[in-house]
């Protein structure tokens, strides 16, 4: 039987549950904290945190030893300890994008989902020893047999082993090609270099958070919706996802009407666009309006914007937003 504890990081004056059958750095990355991990499983010494108060019990072996002064110091590895009372540690948490090193890891293509025709979810598995960290609205290299391609992380910081993508079947794209042709199967070996990017989540913002995507942008999207989640952020979410009106609905529509179960300060709206993503076309300014006037304005002007969509659309609607009365620092945004 499992009981939970609370934890406390005194610097930065968070707290978060753990489960006494789960590690300190387990249920930490579950909560979305940023926490600096390499292995999770006692070989590296990178989790090393400072017990203040109270009790923590070892549930697994670890190899890395700690020096004498280390363990005088009442330092321990949070991969390898549990809870056993209400405790209070010091550690250093991952605080902006250049904390994070650049890192090879060769993968393991655990899964590919084909939503529909042209778009695949891909899903890589880290080996354990080494997982990836980054943070939520990042992205990475991917290669295949000589076909590399950049694309953003779909999931969660908090799911550091298993890595989502999504990928469409762009034919410039020759690892898109790989999959699409089925040559990319699973336990097919991936090369991944990165984490790269700034798109990433404000978390010390108390404004509600407006997130705008076009097409497979969600994919980035997704990543810092759910990492909000993972943080449980007290700001209300308004998501607004745009798609091509030959299409039915957006790729994974299903999935983003189910986050209005998880949390009620949630709103969804999809916006059907005339656009061709196939036809060389000059329509992206139009496709910005189109974006625009789907917006609930009144809200636009009080949060921080997130968006997501091909530069032309970005530039176009950006200056719409900010004749609008958006003030520049309130937008962050990728170009896809």
């Amino acid at each position: 039987m499992s009981n939970l504890f609370n934890i406390k990081l005194s610097v930065q004056n968070k707290n978060y549950e753990c489960s006494s059958n789960d590690s300190v750095l387990e249920s930490g990355l579950r909560h979305g904290l940023p926490m600096h991990y390499k292995c999770s499983n006692g070989t590296c010494g990178v989790c090393k945190a400072k017990l203040v108060s109270g009790t923590i019990k070892k549930i697994k072996h670890h190899d890395f030893v700690l020096s004498q002064n280390e363990l005088d110091d009442a330092e321990f590895l949070m991969c390898c300890n549990s809870v056993e009372s209400n405790i209070e540690i010091d550690l250093d948490l991952i605080d902006n994008v250049k904390s994070i090193a650049i890192q090879n890891i060769d993968t393991k293509v655990k899964s590919i989902h084909f939503i529909n025709k042209d778009m695949a979810m891909l899903t890589l598995r880290t080996p354990r020893s080494k997982t990836l960290q980054f943070m939520a609205g990042q992205d990475v290299e991917l290669s295949f047999k000589g076909g590399t391609y950049r694309y953003p992380l779909a999931s969660c910081p908090c799911y550091s082993m298993t890595l989502e993508f999504h990928i469409r079947n762009n034919k410039p794209d020759a690892f898109a090609q790989a999959i699409f042709n089925k040559s990319l199967k699973v336990k097919s070996k991936v090369a991944l270099k990165g984490p790269k990017g700034i798109f990433v989540l404000n978390e010390a913002s108390t404004l509600p958070m407006l997130f705008i995507a076009w097409d497979g942008g969600f994919a980035s999207i997704r990543s810092l919706v759910e990492h909000a989640f993972s943080l449980q952020m007290p700001n209300s979410i308004h998501f607004y996802w745009a798609y091509p009106a030959t299409e039915s609905a957006p790729y994974l529509y299903h999935h983003v009407k189910s986050w209005q179960t998880m949390i009620d300060r949630y709103t969804y709206h999809s916006i059907a666009c005339e656009f061709d993503r196939y036809q060389k076309n000059d329509c992206y300014k139009k496709v910005a309006k189109q974006i625009f006037n789907a917006l609930d304005l009144s809200i636009v002007n009080q949060s921080e914007v997130y968006l997501c969509a091909p530069a032309e659309v970005l530039i176009y609607l950006s200056e719409l937003l900010f004749e609008n009365g958006l003030d520049d620092s309130q937008l962050i945004a990728l170009p896809i």
